[in-house]
């Protein structure tokens, strides 16, 4: 779904946006098919097999995912965390669509059991968790991850044990650093202005800035996005944002969905 909004904050800063991805959370079925064979007689010393299928429900939680998968939950209403499963009173609730638009979105680090799953929460502090209720959200399944090396200034993004695309970044400047740590991909945009400082496309991160903690109404949001200073990747040179070439960032906005890990390495 494509929406529209007059300004957004990405990297720190106002950004004009003529359209914002939010793309809907997928729900995935918590089933599946399996086939057994039986036999049925006809005339005399004549037999043939038909197939007949069955549905056996199974349990969906991030033990069952496959290598280089991730569980995803997707809020339909205001999203209640608490600090334990069972709890009645929340410490916080999220609005259902975040900052920039999209769905909100938690990545599942415990669970789902029993209707409960510990997720991995967005803003500060960066690394916070909580647990919510798994049954009032949408599940799905996300392929793929985002990893930032701040040493050797290079992301990559990986599906499975491939990769599949490398890049040289820009990373934060000594007084403004990108934070380190596991995040995931909270919002994925279009830019109205493909020449922008943020070129065309910007994913936005559940980290924050550790130095900045307000800049034009924005919480210090850290996001990857591109640059009109190619010159610039491969430097310690933004607010703490991860620039990317802007055909690589083009890529990343069409193989990246919402709650993809990122992992940024020191």
């Amino acid at each position: 779904m494509r929406r529209t909004v007059a300004t957004i904050v990405v990297c720190l800063a106002a950004v004009s946006c003529a359209r914002v991805e939010a793309q809907e959370p997928v729900a995935i079925a918590t089933t599946r098919q399996s086939t057994t064979t039986t036999t049925t007689t006809l005339p005399p010393s004549t037999t043939t097999s038909t197939a007949v299928t069955t549905t056996t429900q199974v349990e969906l939680d991030v033990d069952s995912l496959p290598e280089g998968s991730s569980l995803v939950l997707g809020a339909r209403e205001p999203v209640a965390v608490f600090a334990e499963p069972g709890q009645l009173d929340p410490v916080l609730t999220l609005d259902p669509t975040t900052y920039l638009g999209s769905t909100t979105v938690l990545t599942v680090l415990d669970g789902p059991d029993e209707g409960w799953a510990r997720v991995m929460l967005p803003g500060r502090p960066n690394g916070s968790e909580g647990w919510v209720r798994s049954d009032d959200m949408v599940i799905f399944v996300v392929e793929g991850r985002l990893v930032v090396d701040l040493s050797d200034r290079t992301l990559a993004y990986y599906e499975g044990k491939s990769e599949v695309l490398s890049t040289p970044v820009a990373v934060g400047s000594g007084r403004n650093p990108t934070p380190t740590g596991t995040f995931f991909v909270t919002d994925n945009v279009t830019l109205s202005d493909p020449e922008s400082i943020w070129g065309p496309h910007a994913l936005g991160l559940s980290a924050r800035s550790d130095t900045i903690t307000e800049y034009r109404g924005a919480d210090g949001i850290i996001g990857i996005h591109g640059t009109n200073r190619p010159g610039s990747i491969g430097e310690a040179a933004s607010l703490g944002c991860v620039r990317v070439p802007n055909e690589v960032i083009t890529r990343l906005h069409e193989l990246v969905r919402i709650g993809t890990p990122v992992e940024i390495r020191a």
